[in-house]
């Protein structure tokens, strides 16, 4: 990579709905700039950043590509994201390393549904955002009303910084609008409109304007402009068509010269949300994407926020407070890698060799010590129980998933303490299959994939009493142990509360201890359907023993049948964990979704709009929420989404107990 100055550097993430040309667009930059001699094709399977067999395979993005180019002072770095949100993961990588992300929105179609949640995303991160209007050469549009209607769908006031020469077959390219006076014609109101939307940035310039005394001079309105982009009260809209190229030159130029270097902003932010001035003494980076690669080993990829890195620098890991010595930089083309000694502030480079490191982690100089916040992802609400085929490969698949779970933070794995199975969350079913499947290519595991048991807990409604007892000879010294005790709800959340409730010495009290944790191994076990018991108050009020026969584990056994004879007498129930539950859908599913959601025994809690996005809030459980990714997807199109939360216990339907405990006796009887 070639030496470059930090106020040269342009890092743009590529945003937008599937088919928007994103990739087309990055390729067509790269050719301009002379980094590649002609722009590849997806079509073709010949892009540079789709360049893994199952990205050609799919013909679209499936992983985040990361591409760069120089030009006359000019250093691009190009962050290609997945347009599905199936891999939303991705895009929220490239917005953490960028300062501006470009939307591609195809022109005649409008913002995809996808498009807004990443527009929304790069939004709360606090990036820089521009659209760009591709695809203008199979569209008859007028640039300036689309821009209207692309401001009433994002809710920003987007605003054309060029005008189109014709649209559709008739499409020659784009004339950027100019900053300074003089224009004639269209230009010249084109220019008087993006005045009035820059000068609204600032009280002084805004004052002069509307007084008619605003020196509208290039630089002047320059600086406006870029600031207004960075604080998100202007959103630039442009236009080419990539597949001959036409419009992308104009593209460049306002790359140069509008859109925000590293040193303009937004800056990073570090744990208390204070920006972190890339000037700033010292040095760090951050490191925004973790990629194993067969042959390199494992690359972190850096954004560098402050100073310059170079080849064996100390850095403290912030995370853990420990050094890291910096070696092996490699300037990232797609699946190429190129070796370079140094990286000044705004790079994006990858560093080899440092095991420690994650995605997320903070390298800083020891003398000037900070952490970034953190990245913002998006959830995982799709779970399946996972296990591997042969048991002999359960070590050979915790160490793949740890490496799956480092390049991809949105996978994520946990052994459930409740039911005991390994389970994996991603962000959509399509996730987690590409995740499992990767997994098994490069580790050669089969695994098992299956929904995961749904955490059921069993309870007592009415208070009861019961007793057992023990007796056993079997020629030597016999077993005697006979408790009685009673049972009744306790609160929420209470679990076990035990007494000893025995007066007169009718149980030794060296005894008791033995019967609680009888009383304890029956609750754990479950009585009715093999799931715990929670809950409940004991209270062990008589009983009797031998001098010779009775011993802890006779009283333990005792213990443990009168609890479940009480239980059995308690009108005992099934509970069932509830999620609160958010949807988010384009308005015409609308229908659809709350129909769907009663039917899964769901209660809507409320709705809310945000332009076509239509949000439904509703209270499901989570028994039925395990297969609604899939029917979310068929209802939308793979457009929905939802994420929930766990917000209680509720008794079951009895008419499910049923189906649930006749489940468990079969099971129990064979």
């Amino acid at each position: 990579m070639s030496k470059h100055e930090s106020a040269g550097i342009r890092n743009l993430a590529l945003i937008g709905g599937p088919g928007t040309g994103k990739t087309s667009l990055s390729e067509a930059l790269l050719a301009l700039l002379g980094t590649i001699p002609r722009p590849g094709s997806v079509k073709d399977r010949t892009t540079l950043s789709d360049h893994t067999a199952e990205e050609q395979e799919r013909q679209h993005s499936i992983g985040l590509g990361v591409l760069h180019g120089d030009v006359k002072g000019l250093h691009l770095n190009l962050l290609d994201a997945p347009g599905y949100p199936d891999f939303s993961g991705e895009a929220a990588a490239a917005l953490v390393a960028c300062e501006t992300a470009v939307m591609c929105v195809k022109a005649g179609q409008g913002v995809t549904f996808s498009g807004r949640r990443t527009w929304d995303l790069a939004g709360r991160n606090g990036k820089a955002r521009c659209v760009v209007v591709t695809h203008m050469d199979a569209a008859e549009i007028d640039l300036t009303a689309h821009s209207e209607e692309l401001s009433e769908a994002l809710g920003v006031r987007c605003v054309p910084v060029v005008l189109a020469d014709g649209a559709g077959a008739t499409f020659a390219g784009t004339r950027l609008v100019p900053l300074g006076p003089g224009a004639d014609g269209e230009l010249e109101a084109a220019h008087d409109t993006l005045v009035e939307a820059a000068v609204e940035v600032d009280d002084e310039a805004m004052t002069a304007f509307l007084e008619d005394t605003f020196e509208a001079d290039e630089a002047h309105v320059g600086e406006l402009l870029t600031r207004a982009i960075v604080e998100g009260s202007l959103v630039p809209v442009l236009a080419v068509s990539c597949l001959d190229g036409k419009g992308v030159d104009t593209l460049l130029e306002f790359i140069r010269r509008s859109l925000p270097s590293p040193l303009q902003g937004p800056w990073f932010r570090n744990q208390d949300d204070e920006p972190l001035d890339p000037t700033a003494d010292g040095s760090g980076a951050f490191v925004f994407k973790t990629v194993i690669d067969p042959f390199v080993g494992k690359l972190c990829l850096l954004r560098v926020l402050r100073g310059e890195l170079s080849h064996g620098q100390d850095m403290i890991l912030a995370r853990t407070g420990k050094h890291e010595k910096l070696h092996h930089f490699e300037a990232i083309q797609g699946k190429d890698h190129k070796a370079t000694d140094s990286a000044v502030a705004g790079d994006i480079v990858a560093v080899t060799k440092l095991e420690n490191l994650q995605t997320g982690d903070t390298l800083c100089d020891a003398a000037h010590p900070f952490e970034a916040r953190p990245m913002i992802l998006p959830g995982t609400p799709v779970a399946r129980a996972i296990e591997p085929v042969d048991h002999g490969d359960e070590v050979k698949l915790s160490e793949a998933l740890r490496r799956a779970h480092a390049e991809d933070p949105t996978f994520v794995y946990e052994r459930s303490q409740a039911t005991g199975e390994l389970v994996a969350h991603g962000v959509t079913l399509l996730h987690l299959e590409t995740v499992l499947r990767r997994i098994k290519e490069r580790h050669k595991i089969e695994v098992k994939v299956d929904l995961p048991r749904v955490p059921l807990q069993e309870t007592c409604t009415s208070p009861t009493e019961g007793h057992h007892r023990h007796k056993k000879q079997t020629g030597g010294r016999g077993q005697f142990a006979e408790v009685f005790l009673r049972i009744e709800p306790a609160a929420r959340g209470t679990g076990l509360d035990f007494e000893n409730a025995t007066v007169g010495g009718s149980i030794p009290k060296n005894f008791i201890p033995a019967i609680e944790k009888g009383v304890h191994e029956a609750m754990a076990r479950g009585i009715i359907a093999g799931y715990p018991v929670v809950d409940v108050k004991v209270s062990v009020y008589d009983g009797k023993y031998h001098d010779v026969d009775s011993d802890e584990a006779s009283f333990k056994k005792a213990g443990a049948r009168a609890f479940q004879d009480a239980f059995l007498k308690a009108r005992p129930v099934l509970l069932e964990p509830v999620q609160d539950l958010e949807v988010a859908v384009p308005s015409r599913f609308m229908g659809n979704i709350t129909s769907d959601l009663t039917g899964r025994r769901g209660h809507i809690t409320g709705m809310d709009a945000l332009g076509d996005t239509q949000i439904v809030k509703a209270r499901v459980p989570q028994r039925e929420i395990l297969t609604y990714p899939t029917a979310l997807h068929s209802m939308t199109s793979g457009e929905g989404t939802f994420h929930s939360e766990f917000h209680d216990y509720e008794i079951m339907p009895a008419n499910i107990q049923q189906e649930v405990m006749a489940g468990f006796k079969l099971d129990h009887d064979d």
